[in-house]
């Protein structure tokens, strides 16, 4: 906590924060007028300073579970811009060449509901995962051990990138996305795949990342037309979850690991019927427990592509467990799950919350992070790992719009690490909303900016600013 003195509250104007007594509790709420009656008020009882919560203050509480309410964080979202378009839905269906117990002869005999989820436990490929980890002391937790790629990555800024370099991004983007289907749909229709196919798309995502390194993050808003959501989900999954493995430092080889179980991280629901997949309708229990198999069916797939670290597999059949063991499909408390299948989980449950599925809208990204954030609070996500996110994307992700107090629309390109709700954007809309030229697009950092600050997260569903402007 900082202290105020009470000299420093400016008549005539709304209290800047929440500010604190002695006891921690708050006396005067951020917006409340400073007029006579307060200040006198203030007067009568003795009151000669306040405390007020330290930048970044807020998040370091929550993560480490000690945060008293996460509205302290909260924003307003600007309403006027949400929930304006229908929530998506596939327009195409995907043939498969053979049904999934033609891919998995072992599918004939598992039953449905928790019967089925027994007896896929019990299938060897899964059975030995879990004897390597309860038998076979297999290693869950991971060090850093090379040079982090963290340290060797370039950080572009607005104007070095060229019109031609961030339509070339996009196109290799949307290409990365069809290659992902190509692999995932002749997994499925029973082909055996080279894992060099997936690790080279892989390595390009680490050679963008190197070249520059918040682009992953904002690629990661993308929403490709691809009607099946998985192909899109699994790239962007992987993109974030490369950004959050760079900001715990890991080298060059390990990131590649990580990268590549979140491209195949939820392989294993291409084995559940596009009936349950594609429903808009909530899931009856019986279809939330078909849902349940897709980690074990995972493991299954999995061993079909030749070539690729160990630790793919305990990301796809890991990245459903959470902390506090009310994950899924084995409970495992937080020191029998892999750390990469932790990194993977966050990064998975934060894209699909972003995304639309065919249920709902998607999530604006502030949004999204506060949900992850209270899920740190709520024991399911490990609050290292969250907090790598956060230092990489801030409370206002990479690539997400914000407005501030002069009523511009701003874009966040980069975090500035522990502070973050003050991260560095570029304003690309002015306070009559209109879009800015190039060349008129400029940088704020709301960390040195006394005067600008951010006043909501708005959503781009309303807007429809390309990707690209302002990055």
């Amino acid at each position: 906590m900082k202290e105020i003195k009470i000299a420093e509250l400016k008549k005539g104007t709304a209290a800047e924060f929440d500010y604190y007594g002695r006891d921690g509790k708050i006396l005067i709420k951020k917006g409340v007028p400073v007029d006579d009656t307060l200040l006198n008020a203030i007067s009568r009882r003795n009151i000669t300073r306040f405390f007020i919560q330290e930048e970044g203050e807020d998040i370091k509480k929550l993560l480490a579970l000690n945060m008293q309410d996460m509205d302290d964080l909260q924003f307003e979202e600007d309403s006027s811009l949400s929930d304006l378009s229908p929530a998506s839905s596939a327009t195409e269906t995907i043939t498969f060449k053979l049904p999934p117990e033609n891919v998995l002869p072992v599918l004939k005999t598992i039953k449905s509901g928790e019967e089925g989820i027994r007896q896929m436990l019990e299938t060897k490929p899964v059975r030995s995962m879990d004897d390597a980890v309860d038998k076979s002391g297999a290693v869950m937790s991971v060090l850093p051990i090379g040079e982090p790629i963290e340290k060797m990555a370039k950080e572009k800024k607005v104007g070095e990138r060229t019109m031609e370099y961030k339509q070339e991004t996009i196109r290799s983007y949307e290409n990365a996305v069809q290659e992902t289907k190509s692999i995932l749909l002749s997994i499925r229709n029973g082909a055996l795949a080279d894992g060099g196919r997936v690790t080279n798309l892989v390595r390009g995502f680490v050679r963008t990342f190197l070249n520059d390194k918040h682009m992953l993050l904002n690629l990661a808003n993308a929403r490709s037309t691809e009607p099946d959501y998985l192909f899109s989900h699994s790239v962007n999954v992987c993109l974030i979850a490369i950004s959050i493995g760079a900001s715990r430092g890991f080298d060059k080889d390990q990131i590649l690991e990580i990268g590549i179980g979140g491209l195949l991280h939820d392989i294993g629901t291409l084995l559940i019927p596009d009936a349950i997949r594609f429903k808009k309708e909530p899931l009856s229990r019986d279809e939330i427990l078909e849902i349940r198999k897709h980690p074990m069916l995972g493991i299954h797939l999995v061993e079909k592509i030749k070539g690729l670290p160990s630790s793919v597999s305990f990301i796809c059949y890991q990245n459903h467990e959470r902390e506090n063991r009310q994950g899924y499909p084995k409970q495992r408390n937080s020191r029998l799950i892999h750390d990469f299948a932790k990194i993977v989980s966050v990064a998975d449950v934060y894209e699909s919350l972003t995304a639309d599925r065919p249920y709902r809208n998607g999530h604006i990204p502030y949004k999204a992070m506060e949900s992850i954030l209270r899920s740190v609070k709520e024991g399911l996500f490990n609050a290292d790992i969250v907090k790598y996110f956060l230092d990489y994307s801030s409370l206002f992700p990479v690539g997400s719009l914000v407005k501030l107090n002069s009523n511009e629309i701003a874009k966040v390109i980069r975090p500035n690490k522990g502070h973050y709700s003050k991260p560095i954007v570029s304003v690309i809309i002015n306070s009559n909303n209109a879009l800015l030229k190039e060349h008129e697009i400029h940088v704020i950092d709301l960390s040195t900016a006394k005067d600008v600050q951010v006043v909501q997260a708005v959503d781009n569903r309303k807007l429809q600013v390309e990707l690209m402007i302002g990055f």
